[in-house]
């Protein structure tokens, strides 16, 4: 993404909007399971130091600080204001912006980050210096989402409102949520990291779900984009929110891809 006049979070999604603390609380509720799930099965060394990128409401570092033995952990984001989770004393939040500011070389055996560098201007640099800050043998986990379940969606207004959000968010702060997670796998490959494995998860939309819950204060906040589009207006978005609400709705949502690798292992001890 370059050349876009708005980031992410200076209008779009900006920590001070409406119910952005209850939209980012449902993502959270969507993603954790699969997140925590995740990093539970990492071989991790003893007393990791861990980045968490992008921290949102909080809840992934204070899993880490809670459940990965003696981790010290790192959480950053461009607003703290929204950590609603338990600040535990091995868990430093620090203001970070992730397309200039900067850690050391090899600093940390634990970087992860979730829903954020589809969003990010210069994605592919920056995800070069991420790797330079991962110690030899160290762990990457990226989630990203991916729009390609969408296109499946059942309900054509639903289907044609969601796709309408993703290119608001592309033409708005540049977001790819079309390839940037499909491509990570290779990327991360040609930056020298290896074991590189993936795992997609898809969530079904229904009216007493977390992706339920997502999808309705997501599209409210986009609303007067969506409305722009051609073929759709407020009416149409309005509309799809309350479907959402109705107990006989189900459809498919965006697909998260995470993607695991290994920073390469430093030289050997002569």
């Amino acid at each position: 993404m370059t050349g876009k006049a708005e980031s992410y979070g200076q209008k779009i999604f900006s920590h001070s909007a409406a119910n952005e603390r209850q939209r980012l609380a449902a993502l959270s509720d969507v993603l954790d399971p699969v997140t925590f799930s995740v990093l539970a099965a990492l071989p991790l060394r003893e007393e990791p130091r861990c980045l968490e990128l992008g921290a949102g409401t909080g809840t992934v570092a204070a899993w880490m600080a809670a459940h990965l033995p003696g981790a010290q952990v790192t959480a950053t984001d461009l607003d703290l204001s929204l950590i609603t989770a338990h600040r535990p004393d091995n868990v430093r939040f620090v203001h970070h912006d992730i397309t200039s500011d900067r850690f050391p070389a090899e600093s940390f055996d634990l970087i992860h980050g979730r829903y954020l560098l589809h969003h990010v201007p210069d994605r592919d640099r920056v995800l070069g210096e991420i790797v330079r800050w991962l110690a030899p043998g160290g762990t990457l986990v990226l989630e990203d989402p991916a729009v390609f379940p969408l296109h499946a969606a059942r309900d054509p207004l639903y289907r044609a409102v969601c796709l309408g959000a993703v290119e608001v968010l592309a033409q708005r702060i540049g977001s790819d949520c079309v390839d940037w997670a499909l491509d990570l796998a290779s990327k991360a490959g040609d930056l020298g990291l290896t074991d590189v494995t993936v795992r997609v998860t898809c969530p079904t939309v229904s009216h007493d779900n977390a992706p339920g819950r997502f999808w309705q204060l997501t599209l409210a906040h986009l609303r007067p984009g969506i409305a722009t589009l051609p073929g759709l207006g407020s009416r149409e978005v309005a509309e799809v929110i309350a479907r959402i609400s109705r107990p006989d709705f189900l459809d498919l949502s965006m697909a998260t891809v995470t993607t695991i690798a290994t920073g390469p292992a430093g030289p050997a001890d002569p």
